[in-house]
């Protein structure tokens, strides 16, 4: 990442054929909590959140308006709080709701970059990049706004997330 221009190269980064998946753990949150089907969610700030242990976060996800290729969703680290490492396949783009904290970006054999974030920032994680988002606040809660084009690579059957191998399972 050059940091004057706060640009990420991408490299090739093949899907790995073990992956460590998180998808069971999701698809069995999103059964139990399925997306929220509206066409404006009021007040990101205090919206109510489900707690995702897996995750370490709580969140909750959307379907605006019928969306077919973008799936928002809201989450939240509590204070202190840090995600597990994790890459997926869909591209995201974060808009930091409330709070100050930092994330950590890398890709294999690359050396870690950590961008720091606030409250009204907008992050862009690339494509299949291992990262870790972390609640520098020890008083208060972190809280993004992540928006993927999950139900696009859902169609397409190319759908993963991995968790990173140092990462323990099932947390």
């Amino acid at each position: 990442m050059s940091p004057e221009r706060g640009v990420v190269s991408i490299p090739d980064q093949p899907l790995s054929s073990t992956a460590i998946t998180e998808m069971t753990q999701r698809e069995e949150w999103n059964k139990k909590n399925p997306p929220t089907e509206t066409t404006i969610v009021k007040d990101l700030k205090s919206t109510e959140l489900i707690a995702r242990e897996y995750r370490k976060t709580k969140a909750r996800f959307y379907r605006l308006a019928g969306a077919i290729r973008l799936q928002p969703h809201l989450s939240e680290l509590p204070p202190g709080g840090v995600s597990v490492k994790h890459r997926h396949t869909t591209e995201a783009v974060l808009y930091i709701v409330r709070g100050t904290g930092h994330t950590t970006i890398h890709f294999d054999g690359e050396p870690e970059q950590r961008v720091d974030w606030t409250e009204g920032d907008l992050l862009g994680i690339p494509l299949w990049a291992w990262h870790q988002h972390f609640n520098d606040s020890d008083t208060e809660v972190a809280r993004y706004l992540a928006v993927q084009d999950t139900f696009t690579i859902k169609q397409m059957g190319l759908h993963q997330i991995e968790r990173h191998p140092d990462s323990p399972a099932g947390e």
